[in-house]
Order: structure tokens, then sequence, then C-alpha cells
């Protein structure tokens, strides 16, 4: 049985076969701002829930004002999308909220909305688990840094038996968690997939074929 390894070369996408003994069950998707990586998310979920596998986690999504401006982020659970809470707002955009002192540049970070949908997708049982982002904002609750600390490398209760999750690119990564980045880009078992525009259409049927292979090797 095998398994299909994503590389880049020539910012084309290259599938290569790998035995059994090399198999994955982590990918981590990276790439610059808006070049698609909740997109593919999204797309997998869809794939996946027309699968025989149930798929869990959450996803995180721009919101924009009515001319377009960009106001803040919102946190949405895969499996409760009328569930969303906020992730960040701009000063002006609060509608109401009580200001957080924690912020990422003009924006207003509120952790503890984020932990009260985040923290319970996390720890739900599901095959899949979709994690976007592992960013800046999101690891402001240590609470979340825990949690993905234990579904990556230690035991966790109810662990998925893969996990997608997206992360900002090198050049982008804060710096008082680099130890956490540089453990998903040092183990073996986690794969680095960078999203471009070549490849960003063909990656969710590619990444089912992998979750598909790896999971039945088990």
């Amino acid at each position: 049985m095998y398994v299909y390894i994503i590389c880049k070369q020539q910012n084309e996408i290259v599938i290569m076969e790998f035995g059994a003994t090399q198999r994955f069950k982590r990918i981590l998707l990276t790439g610059p701002p808006g070049i698609g990586k909740t997109t593919v998310c999204k797309k997998i979920m869809q794939l996946i829930d027309n699968s025989n596998y149930t798929c869990g986690g959450f996803y995180t999504e721009e919101i924009r004002s009515e001319n377009r401006k960009r106001i803040g982020f919102d946190v949405i659970p895969i499996n409760n999308i009328n569930g969303r809470v906020s992730l960040a707002r701009i000063g002006s955009a609060l509608e109401g909220k009580k200001p957080s002192k924690i912020c990422v540049g003009n924006y207003q970070v509120f952790v503890d909305e984020f932990e009260l949908v985040a923290l319970p997708c996390l720890e739900s049982q599901t095959d899949v688990m979709i994690i976007d982002e592992i960013g800046k904002m999101e690891l402001f609750s240590k609470r979340f840094h825990d949690c993905v600390d234990k579904l990556f490398w230690n035991y966790f209760e109810n662990k998925p038996l893969f996990i997608i999750a997206t992360i900002p690119e090198n050049n982008r990564i804060p710096q008082r968690y680099t130890k956490l980045y540089e453990k998903f880009y040092q183990d073996g078992n986690c794969k680095i997939v960078d999203v471009n525009v070549q490849n960003r259409d063909k990656l969710p049927e590619i990444l089912l074929n992998i979750i598909t292979n790896s999971i039945m090797i088990d």
C-alpha cells in the first residue's frame, strides 16, 4: 500500500509514491495571505462530507464591510456554521463589543470567544481534523497552543486519524512561537505544502486521496 507525497517543482505539484513505512498523517498548508488556504480547506471539507469519513475542526473567515474593506475575522466550527464567533475586529467595527487589550496590528483579538468555539472543536471525535489557522491571533490562547501540541505530539483522547492545518509563511511566523513552528518543520510525520496559484485548485482532490490512503493503511 502506498501514500502520496506532494512536492513542488517549478511551481507544479509532483506526486511521489512512498512505502507505508514513510506514511504521514499531518499536512500543514502554508502560503501568503489571500492565496487560498482557507478555500482549500473548505473544498476538502466538502469532499470529506461525500466520503465515508467524518470531518471536524474550524476555519477562519474574513469579515468585510459594505464597501468591501476588511474589518475582522470570524471563527466557524465545521459542524455548526451558525456557531461562528468573532476572532478579531478593527476598533471601528466592534459593534458593542467590549474592547480587547490583545491586538495584532489594527485588530483587537477576542481570545475568550475564540476558545469558546475552537477548543471544543479540537476535542471532538472525528476522522479528519481541520485547523485553520495556527496563527498569531489564535496562539494568544495558551489553551489553544497546548491543545495543538497535544494533538500533534502527545496523547490526546479522541485523537483524529488525520490532521490538516494552515500556518503562516516562514517570514510571517511570530517570533515568540518560533519553537512551535520549528517542531512542525522538523517532524518527519508532518508535511508542509506551499499553496500557490498553480496548485490550489488541484490540492483538495489530491489531499483527499492522501487522507484515504493513509487511513486505509491503519
